[in-house]
């Protein structure tokens, strides 16, 4: 090698060994590695037997209305042990959950003096039908701290309130010795 390459690479040595001024340190533990723990949740939901309301455990992401009432549509697409849906065709566009009750004297619980409406939007062809409002609410009724169901569809025409619901106003949808929330 002529001398200007050597002296190159033994400038390019000292200037590496010196430039940085941190020593080298072993390899320091700090810990297991974080891990996210991906725990799915069990849920009932209502789907039709024979056209009646009738309840069904599903998976879900999480016990939270809006991820039962997710469920409820996916489940609805392939029900299977001889249950159906009258949810066919309709798409879950939104799940909203507010505060019901507040200031306005509706309810009068002392263990739980706020309770919550879900919001549920959908969107699907021609109306939604009763029993499929009825597989809506009574599946978020489940849920104690829901008190009321909104229920709005969304067509080319633009938004169509359906009205807000409880699941008393389809006890008569029930299923022989299914026992429906209030």
């Amino acid at each position: 090698m002529s001398p200007r390459p050597r002296a190159l690479v033994l400038l390019l040595i000292l200037v590496g060994a010196v430039a940085c001024g941190v020593d080298p340190t072993g390899t320091v533990d700090a810990g297991p590695a974080p891990v996210i723990s991906a725990r799915g949740a069990a849920a009932s939901v209502y789907l039709l037997r024979d056209g009646r309301l009738a309840p069904k455990n599903v998976a879900t992401a999480s016990s939270a209305a809006q991820d039962v009432i997710t469920a409820l549509f996916e489940v609805g697409k392939r029900p299977g042990d001889g249950l159906g849906t009258a949810l066919g065709g309709f798409r879950l566009e939104q799940t909203v959950l507010g505060r019901y009750g507040v200031d306005r004297g509706v309810r009068n619980d002392p263990e739980n003096p706020v309770g919550l409406r879900l919001h549920v939007i959908v969107n699907g062809p021609g109306r939604l039908g009763r029993t499929a409002m009825a597989q809506i609410t009574c599946t978020a009724r489940l849920r104690e701290e829901i008190w009321a169901v909104k229920i709005t569809q969304t067509t080319s025409k633009g938004p169509m309130a359906l009205g807000e619901h409880t699941c008393r106003e389809y006890h008569d949808l029930a299923a022989a010795g299914v026992n429906l929330p209030p």
